[in-house]
């Protein structure tokens, strides 16, 4: 049996089989069969979506909204983003040529990259960072380029250190604000810093701001807001995040119109069209009552806050807090490495969190965990996971 397999995998292509394990597939593994593990490492809220959205899906499969729909996501859900822009993010844009709907903000990622990356160009990604995108220009034959993202700057870019990777071959820079999965958000000099490098070097930026909306003692700030850098940004939401709706897979992208044309021949050959009436419940969560959010926004805070104080009281980590998404990012103070330590909260803690090598070439040393638990099973995963550092300590 092994032989047969080792012979079907020589007839892979070399793209599929250069790309890197994945992390998230192991921790999963760790956990098949169990039901008594609390679950810290998912990145996904934990909130249903509100009864509104539900509706306005549920309406339209009742009248009949459940065929194809145009590649480039129907145009009433297009005008509504176009109004959320313009009301949230301050960018104007055309919902007939400049808006893009997307499978999740995973697809509008995925579309850019293929439209844009040529075998051997060099693309400039931020680490730590969630991998996806750094996986899809291996996939396409691009070189990424890590640019290590330091704790004691609160893990927010180094616009020197950004200088010192381009060369004649960079063609793309990609920036995570607010990121996963350290809740940094990027401060709105730095990113106007990088918007004039984008200029100075003919840079593509294509920005992914799916966590927007998830933001404590700061705002998020679209760098897209500054029209003279419209033909040369790619900025990519999501509803999966902000609307609790990550199984919808709806998001979309705003960009010059030649872009979000080439972004959608992309799409086209991927997946003819996005979910009809999961855009009608897009419309509805876009135009609709928005306290549904703060109130999530809210516990999300009070979850961080507790996750802080808990684990800066183990004296066993090194926690900068977040000021956006729903993740803490804390480094170990101990003698083990994050795969190991993973492996011990699980197996004797009972829960589960992300080791940082899943973000990170240099993640040794982190573990991501999700706040998108509840308050009183995130209490109880800190006082397990202080008996897994209170006995590594004594041994």
């Amino acid at each position: 049996m092994k032989a047969e397999n080792s012979q079907l995998e020589s007839k892979f292509s070399e793209r599929v089989r250069g790309l890197p394990p994945s992390e998230f597939g192991e921790v999963r593994r760790l956990m098949i069969g169990r039901t008594d593990i609390i679950r810290l490492e998912l990145g996904e809220p934990d909130f249903d979506t509100p009864q509104h959205i539900k509706e306005a899906a549920i309406q339209a499969i009742n009248e009949g909204f459940t065929h194809y729909t145009p590649t480039e996501g129907i145009l009433e859900l297009r005008e509504a983003v176009a109004r959320k822009l313009k009301r949230e993010n301050r960018i104007e844009a055309n919902p007939e040529t400049e808006i893009l709907i997307t499978d999740g903000g995973f697809g509008a990622i995925f579309a850019a990259i293929q439209a844009l990356v040529n075998p051997g160009d060099e693309v400039l990604v931020f680490d730590p960072a969630w991998p996806r995108p750094f996986q899809n220009v291996l996939l396409v034959g691009g070189i990424p380029k890590h640019i290590f993202l330091e704790e004691e700057n609160g893990f927010v870019p180094d616009v020197d250190e950004i200088k010192r990777h381009i060369t004649k071959k960079t063609k793309l820079i990609i920036l995570n604000t607010p990121n996963n999965p350290t809740g940094a958000v990027v401060p709105k000099n730095v990113l106007e810093e990088i918007g004039d490098l984008a200029v100075e070097h003919d840079l593509i930026l294509l920005l992914d701001e799916v966590y927007e909306r998830i933001v404590y003692e700061t705002k998020h700030l679209s760098l897209a807001t500054h029209s003279d850098l419209k033909d040369r940004i790619i900025t990519v939401f999501s509803l999966s995040k902000t609307y609790a709706m990550t199984g919808w897979r709806v998001g979309y992208a705003v960009s010059h119109a030649n872009m979000i044309k080439a972004m959608g021949n992309v799409g086209a050959y991927a997946n003819a069209c996005r979910t009809s009436f999961a855009q009608k419940a897009a419309v509805a969560a876009l135009d609709g009552p928005q306290d549904c959010v703060d109130a999530m926004v809210k516990e999300y805070r009070k979850r961080r806050d507790l996750m802080i104080k808990r684990l800066k009281e183990m004296n066993a980590f090194s926690a900068t807090k977040p000021t956006g998404a729903f993740y803490l990012y804390p480094r170990i103070l101990l003698d083990i490495e994050s795969p190991l330590f993973v492996k011990h909260l699980i197996e004797k803690a009972k829960v589960a969190v992300m080791p940082g090598t899943a973000f990170s070439m240099k993640g040794e040393k982190h573990v991501r965990i999700s706040c998108a638990n509840s308050l009183e099973k995130i209490s109880e995963a800190m006082d397990r996971i202080q008996e897994v550092v209170s006995r590594i300590m004594k041994s």
